[in-house]
């Protein structure tokens, strides 16, 4: 063999050991296989189960039906004064003894209920009355009110179950002949519309002058003696009779006179927020 086929010789071998050496340095390190790339699941929001839905049991609907009475236009061309009552109501005017002095009782709901008094203005009578009313049973509570440019002292008083209420007016409120006017009523506390009512009638009292007399508008208030003959005559004269005054409180007594109008009854119809008889 000649020195060049041994150089190939040698070239050769030398490549096939190089060859070699590669597959096995290949073949001594295996490539792992990838291990698939495993996903943790992400939470996702928590939905809250749904609240329990409370259960109440139905309550029955109690409805109040309240009457509403029309209003009556009233004046009275001797003492001067108007108001609007419930037209069943049956106004009339006595006159009082229980003093040298011209009084006189307007009763709007019979029985002690509702009244004005009216009485030539001074103030040792509105002193006087303002006293009886302090003396009530509890001691009433006070305030004032000027309704319609008359000034009152107002006092109430409730116990057993009923409320008693005065307003007195001022002195100087009095109208163009002098007479002051006290108004008193006596409600239910059970009839949730009652005082209401009766202070409408008093929002409506008001004073009016000689000259307008003639223009006022309403029915007039008679006046009748003890018999039921009306003694008035013509509208705007007036009239009056004498009248034993003996069973005539009119400040009122706080809740002992409230006791006593409720199981009084009325002849004269009933407030507006009852209908009916005022007192049973």
């Amino acid at each position: 063999m000649g020195i060049p086929q041994t150089m190939f010789l040698i070239l050769g071998m030398t490549a096939c050991v190089l060859f070699a050496g590669c597959v096995l340095v290949s073949g001594s390190s295996p490539v792992p296989p990838a291990v698939p790339a495993t996903s943790v699941p992400v939470p996702g929001p928590v939905t809250p189960e749904p609240a329990a839905i409370p259960t109440s049991t139905p309550q029955a609907a109690v409805t109040v039906i309240r009457y509403i009475s029309l209003p009556r236009d009233l004046r009275d061309s001797k003492l001067l004064f108007a108001l609007q009552a419930p037209a069943e109501w049956n106004v009339s005017t006595w006159r009082l003894t229980n003093a040298d002095t011209s009084d006189y009782r307007t009763d709007l709901v019979a029985g002690n209920i509702y009244s004005i008094t009216t009485y030539p203005s001074t103030r040792s009578r509105e002193q006087e009355y303002r006293d009886k009313f302090r003396q009530w049973s509890p001691p009433p509570v006070e305030s004032t009110a000027t309704i319609n440019d008359i000034r009152y002292d107002r006092f109430e008083s409730s116990a057993g179950g009923n409320t008693t209420v005065a307003y007195l007016a001022d002195a100087n409120s009095a109208n163009e002949r002098g007479y002051a006017s006290v108004l008193v009523f006596v409600t239910r506390d059970s009839n949730r519309f009652e005082q209401e009512d009766f202070e409408r009638v008093v929002a409506s009292f008001r004073y009016f002058s000689m000259r307008s007399a003639g223009t006022i508008p309403g029915d007039e208030i008679p006046h009748y003696d003890l018999s039921g003959r009306s003694i008035a005559g013509k509208a705007g004269t007036g009239g009056s009779v004498e009248v034993d005054s003996s069973d005539w409180d009119t400040a009122g007594s706080g809740s002992s006179g409230a006791a006593s109008s409720s199981a009084a009854g009325s002849s004269s119809g009933g407030s507006t927020g009852g209908g009916g008889c005022h007192r049973g």
